[in-house]
């Protein structure tokens, strides 16, 4: 059973498609009715010139979110429970019929012309698989600290751990793993954009495979995608005059930073256990050990995230120093 639940895993995401579209737009909600009109109203602009379709799975939103959506022209798919993003996101793909995928999450609002200028430069630069435009916040001000990312390696994963982009905000590994330096007047090599505003080409989905529904309910899947499409060769571009508003952090709304904090850490040794040679995993659990016993005496000492009460950072803290004594409970399970 084991390997026929691999062998599923590894198929390419295909799907019978009645007729060949530019591009098909792919949106995860979950309880997303704070966010999901503005994003669905800016995508006429957005998509200027291209034929599109626009695909929603939705993971049970029990808000209005479902009510908002049915009015609009996209076609919704139901999920009985949530399932996650990437389960979302694979769900998605199967009934996508577009020559271009674009994962875009429900609280980003692109700018006009924004996917029209993806589309039109990977059309131009064949040798790209990918292509992201920039990230704004709400106030106009560029999230490529957020967005645009290096691959990250033993010594990324135990700065920001550690914290050390904090304490040290210039060290040369975290300016580094952040592109701090890279020019962004022009289009530009990226190796881990964010998946919030994602072009891919469909072929490239089908060679590489559907995302890996381990890292569930969020966070991770997008940075082993991208690890995946690396080590297939496959180059992902940012074009900065493209443009999207995005709110960041709309997920967090509906979880408690104690659940956060489990699934963030959680996910990261999925990762590290995926990717990272067995050492480095294993260094990664002890540094992931270490910087809990220092958040939760930062926390004793009132040092804790904005907006988190005093007892939930502990709470949370010592809910993942637990599970990391515990090599996390899931640690072992296989993935593509």
């Amino acid at each position: 059973m084991a390997n026929l639940m691999m062998d599923a895993l590894h198929e390419p995401v295909t799907q019978p498609r009645t007729r060949a579209l530019d591009l098909s737009v792919l949106i995860v909600t979950w309880n997303s009715e704070r966010w999901i009109e503005r994003c669905l109203r800016a995508l006429p602009a957005a998509c200027d010139g291209l034929d599109y379709e626009v695909l929603i799975a939705d993971n049970a939103s029990t808000d209005a979110t479902l009510a908002l959506v049915e009015t609009s022209d996209a076609q919704v798919l139901r999920a009985p429970s949530n399932e996650g993003f990437a389960k979302g996101t694979n769900r998605a793909l199967h009934a996508a019929r577009g020559r271009y995928v674009f994962l875009l999450n429900p609280d980003c609002e692109l700018a006009p012309r924004a996917l029209t200028q993806l589309f039109d430069w990977l059309e131009r630069h064949p040798h790209a698989a990918g292509a992201v435009p920039l990230l704004l916040d709400d106030g106009g001000d560029s999230q490529r600290e957020f967005q645009l990312r290096r691959l990250p390696t033993l010594g990324t994963f135990i700065a920001e751990v550690l914290l050390l982009g904090k304490v040290f905000p210039r060290n040369r590994t975290t300016a580094r793993y952040r592109y701090r330096d890279l020019d962004l007047t022009e289009p530009r090599r990226i190796e881990q954009p964010a998946a919030a505003a994602l072009l891919l080409r469909r072929d490239v989905v089908d060679a590489v495979g559907p995302f890996d529904e381990q890292f569930t309910p969020a966070w991770f899947e997008d940075v082993d995608y991208c690890r995946r499409l690396a080590n297939g060769r496959k180059e992902i571009w940012v074009v900065p005059s493209a443009e999207a508003r995005h709110f960041g952090g709309a997920s967090l709304e509906h979880l408690s930073f104690v659940h956060f904090a489990d699934i963030w850490y959680a996910n990261m040794w999925r990762y590290a256990r995926k990717w990272l040679r067995p050492a480095q995993a294993e260094a990664l659990r002890w540094a992931i050990i270490a910087g809990m016993l220092l958040r939760c005496a930062a926390g004793l000492l009132g040092l804790r995230p904005e907006g988190v009460a005093r007892a939930e950072a502990f709470r949370a803290y010592a809910g993942v120093l637990r599970r990391a004594f515990e090599r996390w409970d899931d640690s072992s399970r296989s993935s593509s």
